[in-house]
């Protein structure tokens, strides 16, 4: 096991986040674009298994590719999720504004307006910048389900950033080997909260099944969806997408339901799994370049 200094330094530790703060601080913004495609460079040849993860993920969405076009994919994917963690962090360090666009505004305002709700995303864009930015716009307190960071002290850091960023509107409930959190979630959306989920990756310890996603056999999480049912609560597919310098969009679709009916829970929770994958592929297809899973989605590959 490496030695508590040597993990800062790996690519999920705590010395790369922290240089990102001192660079959005230090480097003027016209120097910007340079900063981040060297570290695009960078870290392209230095985090091989994310760089392998989307290769392998665009194998299956971009089928009959020759491999260096793929390459090149990989790296814009890369280039792409250095600008989006830039702009979360000049968001909470500087408090910069961006501009939005909104598509499907009406759903947005249904969200907002719902007494116990369930936001399912994607790991598209910033997922961070977009629920505080949700939040501060509807002015609607969001309970965010993550994935705890392997590093602690990329965890402190990440905590103190979205609570900084939020205002206080952004609560996190961590997604750990425990049966508290999906009855803590429950009681959040039966109180009128709404609960923000990533839904397009299988989570370790979190119950998933089979369905289908660009016509290959995947393992998602069902936990949204069996949430939905037991609540009786819509759930909203809501992504943000980066669209040039500042400048961001934010798709919300028809929501999702989970009713109850003689056919049973297993038949309601894998028809809403097929529209949320319906609607996942229809996105990431449209803007496979911010799609940022970096682990192997299709086991095939």
């Amino acid at each position: 096991m490496a030695p508590a200094w040597w993990r800062r330094f790996a690519v999920r530790g705590v010395f790369w986040r922290q240089y990102l703060d001192f660079g959005v601080t230090n480097v003027p913004f016209y120097l910007m674009p340079i900063t981040i495609f060297f570290w695009t460079i960078f870290f392209f040849f230095f985090a091989a298994p994310a760089r392998r993860a989307v290769l392998s993920n665009l194998r299956v969405m971009r089928p009959g590719s020759f491999p260096l076009t793929n390459y090149l994919r990989t790296w814009l994917t890369l280039y792409n999720f250095a600008w989006t963690i830039a702009d979360a962090a000049d968001f909470k360090i500087a408090g910069t504004e961006f501009v939005y666009e909104l598509e499907g505004e009406e759903f947005l305002a249904r969200l907002a307006g719902a007494r116990g709700a369930i936001l399912l995303t994607a790991h598209m864009g910033s997922y961070d910048l977009g629920a505080a930015v949700f939040a501060r716009r509807f002015q609607r307190e969001i309970r965010m389900v993550r994935v705890p960071e392997e590093d602690k002290e990329t965890a402190q850091h990440l905590d103190r950033s979205l609570a900084r960023t939020g205002a206080g509107a952004v609560k996190v409930a961590y997604n750990v080997s425990s049966m508290t959190l999906p009855l803590e979630l429950l009681n959040a959306i039966r109180s009128g909260e709404i609960v923000s989920i990533q839904g397009d990756r299988p989570v370790p310890h979190a119950s998933q099944r089979s369905t289908r996603l660009f016509g290959e056999i995947v393992r998602l999480p069902d936990g949204p969806f069996v949430l939905g049912f037991v609540a009786q609560a819509p759930i909203f597919p809501v992504f943000i997408i980066r669209s040039f310098y500042h400048h961001y969009k934010i798709i919300a679709r028809e929501p999702i339901h989970c009713r109850r009916d003689e056919r049973g829970r297993e038949v309601a929770v894998e028809e809403a799994m097929a529209k949320w994958t319906g609607t996942l592929e229809e996105v990431i297809t449209a803007h496979w370049a911010q799609w940022f899973s970096f682990v192997p989605i299709f086991p095939a590959q």
